[in-house]
């Protein structure tokens, strides 16, 4: 009986491992897809485009960024995003390679 146990413990963990192997394999081809990306313009770009192109931004977020931003005008630096409900400075740090800022006299900034 301990035996068959120690069987079933031993296939399931063994299956465990090899979801977890192929989840990370995955994972490290879709950053790699995703750093090839385009930057995005946070003063111009749609929900749509934020989803798209920016990991970490779902529909909801992407939707409250241009709502603010409709709201409160152009962006003036990208620490500004702070202020979008949900964006936090981890989030901010993480996404900065594919954020820029770009309007205020054509000025391109990708701080």
């Amino acid at each position: 009986m301990r035996k068959i146990g120690l069987l079933r413990f031993t296939c399931f963990f063994l299956f465990v491992f090899f979801l977890f192997t192929v989840g990370m394999t995955v994972s490290a081809e879709d950053k790699k897809e995703l750093l090839e990306g385009q930057t995005v313009n946070i003063n111009t770009a749609t929900a749509e485009e934020f989803v798209k192109n920016v990991p970490l931004i779902d529909e909801e977020m992407a939707e409250r960024i241009v709502e603010y931003r409709e709201e409160n005008g152009e962006f003036q630096v990208l620490e500004e995003l702070l202020q979008v409900e949900g964006f936090t400075r981890k989030m901010l740090r993480n996404l900065k390679p594919f954020l820029m800022l770009e309007g205020l006299g054509g000025d391109e900034c990708t701080c």
